[in-house]
């Protein structure tokens, strides 16, 4: 029975969203890992206690985490983990996304943390579009290195690559009941 999932991905992949839906489905409690991350007017959390939080939440019997961070908690994530959802869309699709969202955020004045409220110079200085738009091409090279260390050899791997896998996809787990099956829509992993 899975009962530990990371949903990994580009930013603007639909991580969160996704990981959402699965808490939902599967009753299980959904961490993003952005919400442990990120203090207080874009401050970054010391690395020790953004560890340390991440281990809090990975003591629980069940979650669904939201959030790649692999220099940061995959060590942490992917040993416990018992299947990761890598969302691997095309480039213009997540970029797209988070072009949207930034402005969204800003134009409303939302916070997307709290106490981080979206601006266009946090957006800049953080390197947000620079990654969007690097993310996809990195991760395409990281999550086959990671999945091929033997301290992860026990993680089934769901691979998407398009809108349209993910929705069927999580057609399935749906229409299951909650059930995670390992697929991937004609990736090498």
């Amino acid at each position: 029975m899975i009962k530990r999932i990371v949903v990994v991905g580009a930013a603007g992949s639909g991580k969160t969203t996704l990981a959402r839906g699965l808490g939902e489905v599967l009753e299980a409690p959904v961490t993003d890992l952005d919400l442990l991350f990120w203090g207080p007017a874009w401050s970054r959390v010391d690395l020790s206690a953004f560890r340390e939080r991440t281990q809090k939440v990975l003591a629980n019997e069940r979650w669904i985490i939201a959030g790649s961070y692999f220099r940061q908690v995959a060590d942490l994530v992917w040993a416990q983990a018992d299947t990761v959802v890598w969302l691997d869309l095309p480039r213009r699709v997540s970029f797209s996304r988070v072009l949207r969202r930034t402005v969204r955020q800003f134009v409303r004045r939302e916070d997307v943390f709290p106490g981080c409220r979206q601006s266009l110079r946090a957006a800049w200085r953080d390197r947000l579009f620079h990654s969007a738009w690097r993310e996809p091409e990195k991760y395409r090279s990281v999550i086959p290195e990671l999945l091929d260390r033997p301290e992860y050899g026990h993680v089934r791997l769901v691979h998407l690559q398009s809108r349209k896998a993910v929705a069927a996809w999580w057609a399935g787990c749906v229409e299951r009941g909650g059930s995670v099956r390992e697929e991937s829509d004609g990736s090498s992993y």
